[in-house]
């Protein structure tokens, strides 16, 4: 998706939107779409992308629920749930996390040090225990709202996080500059003002709605967590190495995911 440079110009009709919104599918998984070359620049395409995370957490759902069905214990659907989300993504954001881990924990470094090692492929200590907490914390969470709940409001959970958390990820877009002149997040694009603000109503609206199933506080807060949690990573990078890059902006996605999902077993309650 990135190989070509289409001239800036987002989608106008329904159907630019349903292409869109193919590429945005074929941006952030690995499935075989057939896509043709991009017809738009990405940053043109940002509402697009909680719409895909909302279609990765249903498909995760839609798992976890036919292994409650099948008669898995709660904590294995939960692992099949979140399993579908790795396997769709191809642990995109996964990896940005544990990339993300490594370089900002390094200490006594300069910013051109980070960048090196958010370019390694080796994952070290920090990023290793970044994926076995991300991994445990929605384990964790999405088993206890599926004790608790049941599997419709962990589907619900799923679909919202997923959701919220990608358009999260423009926030840095739209308050920081690429870190660097080259890599994923420069050739992004600069994206209009108007892009950024319908992606974060499209993210928050879908996380709200899809909330209101399982809990009305979760529904209230888990849009402005979102913010300022994406707030929070923006402010940290900027320090750090001095804008985003596609890792730190998978990083995002990561933090958001999980908090979201957290925030959802504790409205839930732990079933006494």
């Amino acid at each position: 998706m990135t190989s070509e440079n289409p001239p800036p110009g987002g989608p106008r009709t329904p159907e630019d939107w349903l292409h869109a919104a193919g590429e945005a599918a074929t941006f952030f998984t690995c499935l075989p779409l057939g896509q043709r070359a991009p017809r738009f620049r990405v940053a043109d395409i940002l509402p697009a992308w909680p719409v895909v995370g909302l279609a990765i957490g249903v498909a995760g759902g839609i798992d976890l629920a036919v292994a409650r069905w099948l008669g898995a214990a709660p904590w294995l659907a939960a692992v099949v749930g979140l399993l579908t989300g790795v396997v769709l993504t191809a642990a995109l954001h996964e990896d940005g996390l544990a990339d993300t881990a490594d370089a900002f924990g390094a200490s006594g470094v300069d910013r051109a040090r980070r960048l090196e090692i958010l370019r390694d492929s080796r994952i070290g200590t920090y990023g290793a225990l970044a994926l076995v907490f991300s991994l445990l914390l929605r384990l964790a969470a999405l088993a206890q709202v599926a004790v608790v709940a049941g599997t419709g409001p962990a589907l619900l959970a799923l679909g919202a996080a997923h959701a919220v958390s990608r358009a999260a990820m423009v926030w840095p877009i739209l308050c920081t500059m690429p870190a660097r002149a080259d890599g994923l997040g420069a050739s992004l694009g600069r994206p209009a003002a108007g892009s950024i603000g319908w992606t974060l109503v499209i993210g928050g609206g879908i996380a709200f709605v899809a909330l209101l199933g399982v809990s009305a506080l979760a529904a209230i807060a888990a849009p402005p967590l979102a913010l300022a949690l994406a707030a929070g990573m923006t402010t940290m990078a900027r320090a750090r190495i001095g804008g985003y890059t596609g890792d730190t902006l998978g990083a995002t996605q990561q933090v958001v995911e999980i908090a979201v999902l957290v925030l959802v077993a504790l409205c839930v309650g732990g079933g006494g």
